[in-house]
């Protein structure tokens, strides 16, 4: 819409905001056309404390004095899944008629369905899936009553926090603000700048409409600041502090009134007071104005100091994007200036809001990360300081990363079930991400979730009582009592009894049957299949059953246990390839985004699952995702999943000092109970072994199996195949006798159906054969690990298949073996990409890419007009330079080759 400069300036006496007089302007002059019959919509947007609510209140009471119908409504991150809660809002006004309540209301009852999710809600633009969708019947009919309405009276919508909006309200105001250009009906909108907005392309969408207009809130001058004060704190006061002020806050109009509330009236003081108002202020714009922005002022309060984004970014677990736009958000909100707080209580306030142990790990990190970067010995010194400063963590007794010293002790069962309790452990009890503290109530359910929450934060003695408690006072409710115990079972495998791959035995029932006998309709669950697997469950059987678990699933209605469950039994029965893809699957269904803690389960085992198939970048991408999405310090023992998974593949990359800083970030002692403590031992024995810890080592990978023992998990290498890990420290310690027997042991224990560990066991095996035994038995590994997937193992067997071969004479076969073993280490992301004498000539991947594409020699010849024998030394290059042995393989390869060079 056209505005001339003369009203955009002018101030409408009735309607006066100190400072916004220009945007008053332009809003009086959307309501003008409004009211002659030109609708309209316009965005008030900004940083946190701008304003935008102050500005939206006053229209509205203007508007309303001026004769409109006012509908008011609130975007909330809590009703973010509630669909049309805004439109619901909006047509629960008071001033309506109760013809037009009615009516609305059953439209919104009838008026949602499933269909495929608006192309502006998919950053492709494509269609995004399916997901629940308000019906054009509900569209056409909202829209109708609310243009019926403004022909009698003009109409002003004023929607507030719309960022935190759900998606069927904002397509509903979409489909209205297409039909009110020539209707006597205003749109207002205010939304606040954050990085990660919900429905980016809404916005795309909305600037496409020639009747919309952005206003953006800016920051207050000196001059406003002034005339704020000496309305409140006379002329002299505000001539002498205006500018600092101005420093002080920024311009943030919250802040300016926070300090202003601080002053004492009076005469002019010499000196500016920063009081309790401006403190809690920070902090309320801090927490307001975006999770990611909040971490990044985190780190910079613990650096002290302005810090490099990648620095920041490797503090903070973050991708490298995220710190440049964190820093803009609290820059334009005026908090930071020159890349740090603009006044140190910022800072130190925000500091002291933090646990005592996740703030002496986070300077500890900051110490290793500057050491790194060659930074001065007294910028070091003083994170060592602030670190030693906290108080100690709660789970450990020296304030430092578990290790061997401080195993676990294993608590074990009584004759006929009879549980035992543990001995005390942990006191911090934080809230489990999925759930909050009206977790904890009088029903069932909210008991078992406060349960789960116990176990899951390490407080194993409180969880233990609290399991007692919960089954004398539900002894009927055996289906969620048998979930429960396979979800404690898991976590803790020595806390209750065994069981094997049947029922609980504890609850007496066969599975399918009811208490009074009958056949039950037991829904899939995926923790029944993974302690099923734990229990002796033939791995085959585990896949069938965990994938069924996966079809037949739904995100929001199965739990998200059940799915990850599954999800991990895939993955230990040794098919990282089919978790990989179900992963992809499940992350790709209608509903996920929606919520923290399933993507961040989800992103640790992509992260897993990548890592099984030697996809070191994938792997490191997925994890660092995970810790994105929730606090390494709200995983609880879990944590032990992607942070192994980040460190074995920071050690994969040769990142040495990088994974030594993972390693350590504090952990609950109660971790290493549970798989996960598995996970990350075994990662912490890899890290040992590749800078040359051998003896360290062993004494992580003989724990794991000390620990697979007692927890009668021996039979699941696919859990952990610390035998492996075992024999190559002792190779490396010149044991090779040792090595052998390890070796031996799980090539006699390991039955049909895991290629994976077949092949890593058998390249283990060469290592310590003789010369003559070596080659074969890496053709072995060779083949297991081609049908396995994993393309680091793969690459690490062909370099060594390389030099059998080169030691038996065979310099032929040596290159091709090298050659692969090049590609793959390319592919698997742990080595570069650089051009090499393997690289092919422009008419050899011409006759690649057709014969990859299934053409015969004949046809390659005749559609690149040259002969057939031409074309056979062509392929005959080919297959030599990449090491490949047949057409199926160049396809794959050469897909993967394009997929590198983007």
């Amino acid at each position: 819409m056209f505005i001339s400069p003369a009203q955009q300036m002018r101030t409408v006496p009735s309607l006066s905001i100190p400072g916004r007089q220009f945007e008053i302007g332009r809003l009086h002059s959307a309501w003008e056309l409004c009211q002659g019959g030109r609708g309209g919509v316009v965005t008030l947007h900004g940083p946190v404390g701008v304003g935008r609510t102050e500005l939206l209140d006053a229209f509205s009471e203007f508007a309303d004095a001026d004769g409109a119908q006012v509908l008011m409504a609130a975007g909330s991150p809590l009703e973010r899944d509630f669909p049309l809660g805004i439109v619901r809002q909006l047509f629960q006004s008071p001033h309506l008629a109760p013809e037009i309540v009615d009516k609305a209301a059953r439209l919104i009852e009838n008026g949602v369905a499933a269909g495929p999710t608006p192309h502006w809600s998919s950053p492709e633009g494509g269609e995004g899936g399916s997901r629940v969708r308000p019906t054009p019947q509900v569209l056409h009919g909202l829209s109708t009553l609310l243009l019926d309405f403004a022909r009698e009276t003009p109409l002003l919508l004023a929607v507030d926090d719309r960022q935190d909006a759900d998606i069927q309200s904002l397509e509903f105001l979409l489909y209205l603000a297409r039909r009110i250009r020539n209707a006597r009906v205003l749109t207002v909108l205010c939304s606040r700048e954050n990085m990660t907005p919900q429905e980016p392309f809404f916005d795309v969408d909305l600037a496409g409409q020639p009747h919309h207009e952005r206003i953006r809130l800016s920051l207050f001058g000196p001059e406003v600041i002034a005339d704020l004060m000496s309305a409140r704190l006379g002329e002299e006061t505000a001539r002498r502090h205006a500018g600092a002020v101005h420093e002080l806050t920024g311009g943030n109009p919250l802040l300016v009134r926070a300090v202003v509330d601080d002053q004492e009236p009076g005469p002019a003081r010499t000196d500016l007071v920063v009081g309790e108002n401006y403190r809690r202020g920070v902090m309320h714009c801090l927490h307001r104005i975006d999770a990611f922005a909040l971490r990044v002022a985190r780190g910079v309060a613990a650096l002290g100091r302005p810090a490099d984004p990648a620095l920041l970014a490797e503090l903070l677990l973050l991708t490298n994007d995220s710190p440049p736009r964190a820093l803009y958000l609290l820059h334009a909100a005026g908090l930071f200036r020159d890349g740090s707080f603009r006044h140190p209580s910022g800072a130190g306030d925000l500091l002291a809001a933090m646990r005592p142990a996740e703030l002496a790990a986070l300077h500890r990190r900051a110490a290793d990360l500057l050491r790194t970067a060659g930074a001065s010995a007294e910028l070091i010194a003083e994170q060592v300081r602030a670190a030693e400063g906290q108080v100690r963590a709660p789970w450990a007794a020296d304030g430092a990363p578990p290790s061997a010293a401080n195993s676990e002790v294993p608590q074990v069962a009584g004759s006929a079930g009879e549980l035992r309790p543990p001995d005390p452990v942990i006191q911090c009890v934080p809230w489990l991400p999925e759930s909050g503290p009206d977790a904890t109530g009088p029903s069932p359910r909210r008991q078992r979730t406060s349960l789960r929450h116990l176990f899951w934060h390490g407080q194993v003695d409180e969880g233990f009582v609290a399991l007692q408690r919960y089954e004398a006072q539900y002894p009927g409710d055996l289906a969620a009592r048998s979930r429960l115990r396979d979800w404690v079972r898991y976590w803790y495998p020595t806390l209750l009894p065994p069981t094997g791959p049947g029922p609980d035995p504890e609850l007496g029932i066969p599975d399918g049957e009811s208490p009074s006998g009958g056949t039950r309709a037991t829904p899939p669950d995926g923790m029944r299949v993974l302690t099923a697997l734990l229990g002796g469950l033939p791995a085959r059987d585990a896949v069938t059953q965990a994938e069924q678990v996966l079809r037949e699933s739904r995100l929001g209605e199965t739990p998200v246990r059940s799915l990850t469950a599954a999800l991990t039994a895939l993955l230990y029965a040794d098919q990282a390839d089919r978790a990989a893809r179900w992963c992809a699957a499940v992350t790709n269904r209608p509903g996920h985004g929606q919520d923290a803690t399933h993507d961040a389960l989800l992103a640790a085992l992509t992260a897993e699952a990548a890592l099984r198939q030697g996809d070191v970048r994938t792997a490191e991408e997925y994890a660092r995702a995970a810790f994105q999405q929730i606090d390494p310090d709200r995983w609880g023992v879990g944590v032990g999943f992607p942070l192994a998974t980040m460190i074995a593949a920071r050690t994969a990359l040769d990142r040495h000092e990088d994974a030594a800083r993972y390693l350590a970030m504090p952990v609950p002692g109660a971790m290493l109970r549970t798989p996960a403590g598995l996970h990350y031992r075994y990662a912490r024995a890899g890290h040992h072994l590749a800078v040359g810890d051998a003896e360290a080592a062993l004494v992580d990978y003989q724990e794991c199996g000390e620990a697979m023992a007692r927890w009668g998990l021996d039979h699941l290498p696919g859990l952990v195949p610390w035998r492996i890990g075992a024999a190559r420290a002792q190779l490396a310690l010149g044991r090779p006798g040792a090595a052998r027997a390890l070796t031996d042991r799980q090539l006699r224990d390991l039955g049909p159906g895991r290629p994976r560990i077949l092949g890593m066991t058998l390249r283990t095996r060469a290592a310590a054969a003789e010369s003559a035994e070596r080659t074969p038995l890496l053709e072995r590994a060779v083949q297991a690990l081609e049908i396995s997937g994993d393309q680091f193992e793969l690459s690490a067997a062909l370099g060594e298949l390389s030099a059998a071969h080169g030691a038996l004479g065979d310099p032929a076969q040596a290159r091709t073996a090298e050659r692969r073993a090049r590609h793959l280490s390319r592919v698997s992301g742990t080595a570069p990409e650089r051009p090499g004498d393997d690289e092919l000539s422009e008419a050899e991947r011409r006759v690649a890419e057709l014969a990859a594409c299934g053409l015969t020699n004949r046809e390659i010849g005749q559609k690149l007009f040259i002969t057939v024998s031409t074309v056979e030394q062509h392929l005959t290059k080919v297959y030599r330079k990449l090491g490949v042995r047949r057409r199926m393989e160049l396809s794959h390869l050469l897909e993967i080759r394009r997929g590198l060079a983007g």
